[in-house]
């Protein structure tokens, strides 16, 4: 198959696996938010930040070391394996013992029991690390997605069964750590691949060196990712929390799948062809242009219909969210293009650098905090708003260079496309404004079509390169 199908392929298969069956989950979500209420979720965004780091230092970067090395055989498979094991197993034991030490931070003493259960799910994704990045490295992502079918169909209904029985958080843990226990049990035994008892020194030095890196660097920035919901946590009540860890959680699943999807299918894809960067170059082009294309009117509109949105899905206890919805959306649309830029640096092996500038953006949201919180929570929120444009502007300096896709390109090409996303959402602010409707339903269809419509409308008027070659695309799908 043609480097163009392997995408296409690549990305028709990780949205049926992100959209479909990880939107079941997030739908469960919803579910258990109105009947469980803010405050339940407050206690998960309270874990948020040590299941991030969990996963992040259990894996160390290793994985993508092995998916980007040309040559790979038995003993990095097998290595890379024990490592993550081993890793798992440490990280789950260190809190274990610390999960006293968070509740007392927290001011919840409810967190112990949920993080020692939580955090099982280390031990349990690292049994099939190896499998899954196989899989991704040989582009087999329609083979991923239905492997995951059974995992989210079971564990979404424990999760609805437990939060129906008023399990509180414990339904949203068991939820997701049933999905991770089954997905696991697919990969490993559909896998034709088996870890042997032996370990290569020479290639665990060989993928530490790149992976340590990037494992620091994943670390810094699940810390400061995830920074409001440790301040917000301590400093004002779990429930406050609950309202952010939802907005934060509405926001994060379209952006986190589109992110996810595209760095999934590019990541591999640019490694098979990073010794020609002129083709690099075209091809992170057309990715970056059709990504943003999506994503910003996606959450541009979305910041509009804000309100109905979330009394049709969560109902008036949630309507305080609102506001840190919208701020948000206008914080994490950019994440995919810094996702993109980053995985240039990993192609090139650049851990080094990727770390160097993680470094960077933190000092810079250190300060934002600093500032932000003398303003009160909404001051914490517009200060991420600030602190995520500057990451871009210096995400796209320095990979300008390494593919021939200049830093003034790249804004040329996304600046159009802003341009139409803030009109298109500026109209159904005022349809909200001037016209109300009886049926929260109906409001959020109709300003999703206002928005939509005038954003394509605008986008043809100028034959805008993205939207061509995605009407080129359904036009080859027809056919």
């Amino acid at each position: 198959m043609s480097l163009r199908g392997q995408a296409i392929g690549g990305v028709f298969w990780t949205v049926a696996d992100a959209f479909v069956l990880r939107g079941m989950t997030f739908i469960a979500s919803i579910i258990l938010a109105r009947w469980l209420g803010p405050s339940e979720f407050g206690l998960v965004g309270m874990m948020t930040v040590f299941i991030a780091l969990g996963t992040t230092l259990t894996d160390s970067g290793l994985t993508a070391s092995l998916i980007r090395t040309k040559e790979r055989d038995q003993r990095d498979y097998t290595t890379v394996f024990w490592l993550n094991l081993g890793m798992s197993l440490f990280i789950y034991i260190v809190l274990f013992f610390s999960a006293p030490y968070i509740a007392l931070f927290f001011k919840q003493e409810v967190l112990v029991g949920l993080i020692r259960i939580y955090t099982l799910g280390f031990i349990i994704s690292a049994f099939s690390a190896v499998q899954l990045a196989k899989l991704t490295a040989n582009l087999e992502f329609k083979k991923i997605a239905k492997l995951n079918v059974p995992g989210t169909i079971i564990g979404t209904s424990i999760g609805l069964v437990l939060g129906y029985y008023n399990y509180g958080a414990y339904a949203v843990v068991y939820m997701y750590l049933s999905i991770q226990i089954i997905q696991s049990f697919m990969l490993w035994m559909m896998s034709n691949w088996r870890p042997v008892f032996s370990f290569s020194k020479d290639r665990a030095e060989y993928h530490y060196k790149f992976g340590y890196k990037l494992m620091l660097s994943n670390v810094i920035g699940i810390v400061f990712q995830n920074i409001y919901d440790i301040i917000i946590g301590r400093v004002y009540s779990v429930k406050v929390l609950g309202y952010y860890e939802r907005s934060h959680s509405f926001n994060n699943f379209p952006i986190s799948m589109i992110t996810s999807v595209m760095s999934k299918v590019t990541y591999p894809l640019l490694s098979s062809i990073q010794d020609d960067k002129l083709q690099l170059g075209i091809v992170y082009r057309k990715i970056l242009r059709l990504t943003f294309f999506i994503v910003a009117p996606l959450m541009t509109i979305a910041a509009a219909i804000a309100e109905p949105l979330f009394q049709l899905m969560l109902g008036d206890a949630w309507l305080p969210a609102v506001p840190f919805f919208q701020i948000i959306c206008l914080s994490t649309m950019f994440f995919p293009i810094h996702a993109f830029n980053l995985n240039v640096f990993m192609v090139y092996g650049r851990s080094d650098l990727f770390l160097k500038l993680e470094v960077i953006k933190k000092i810079v949201i250190i300060g934002s905090i600093v500032i932000g919180f003398y303003f009160g929570i909404y001051g914490l929120l517009w200060g991420s708003v600030v602190t995520s444009y500057i990451s871009l502007i210096i995400n796209t300096h320095y990979s300008a260079d390494m593919i021939n896709y200049s830093q003034k390109q790249q804004f040329n090409d996304m600046l159009p496309i802003l341009v139409f996303a803030l009109i298109s959402s500026g109209g159904v602010f005022l349809f909200n404004e001037y016209v109300q409707f009886n049926l929260n339903i109906v409001q959020v269809i109709l300003g999703s079509i206002l928005g939509g419509v005038t954003y394509l409308v605008l986008n043809y008027l100028i034959k805008s390169e993205p939207l061509m070659y995605s009407i080129s695309l359904i036009k080859e799908k027809i056919k």
